[in-house]
């Protein structure tokens, strides 16, 4: 069965993220972690995609100077908006555990962000647009010593990007709905920040 685009409920959870020239080692923690989560295998992807709660589910890390935001970004269905933010935040409370991923997860994100930042390299009309953004916004330094700085990220730099920017951070909550999707979802305030 199809289900149309105003069916869907788009969700977004947002938090100040570190900024370059302050806290350069969280930047590449926070692409590190990302990636973790992107991983089909991992707990995030299989509690909140695999369970049928959403239909796609991420977390980013924007690279920026002066605060790069984490989003949480979650596609659902009315009937589920309110489990799939409740399932979320309940990942959010786990992100800092020491068994929320594996050593091999940590690993397979860097060689993933390795590979990917190598392959941008390797189209003319691509690597300008890298160099150009890296240039902007962090300087060639920054972009330069990319790889080598992700491959050093430990659990314990994770954890403490966790614990610095996201756990118990404030955060803000959106969702994108249709009139009649919003009826059916009933999200509320709490819902959507994840207090109870």
């Amino acid at each position: 069965e199809t289900q149309s685009a105003e069916q869907n409920v788009f969700i977004q959870i947002g938090w100040h993220g570190p900024s370059i020239g302050k806290d350069d080692a969280s930047t590449y923690a926070a692409d590190v972690f990302s990636y973790i989560l992107q991983q089909p295998d991992h707990r995030f992807q299989r509690n909140l995609v695999d369970s049928g709660l959403a239909s796609a589910a991420s977390i980013n890390y924007y690279t920026q100077r002066n605060v790069g935001p984490i989003t949480i970004f979650l596609i659902t269905t009315p009937e589920k908006a309110k489990a799939a933010l409740a399932a979320t935040y309940a990942e959010v409370a786990q992100f800092g555990s020491p068994g929320y991923f594996t050593n091999e997860e940590l690993e397979n994100s860097k060689t993933i962000l390795e590979a990917s930042d190598l392959f941008d390299r390797e189209k003319s009309s691509e690597y300008a647009h890298t160099l150009g953004f890296w240039w902007s916004s962090t300087g060639i330094e920054y972009f330069r010593g990319y790889q080598k700085n992700l491959r050093a990220v430990s659990r314990a730099d994770i954890n403490r990007y966790v614990s610095t920017y996201i756990t118990g951070k404030h955060r803000v909550g959106i969702a994108m709905l249709s009139p009649e999707a919003k009826s059916k979802a009933a999200l509320g305030e709490a819902d959507l920040i994840g207090s109870k």
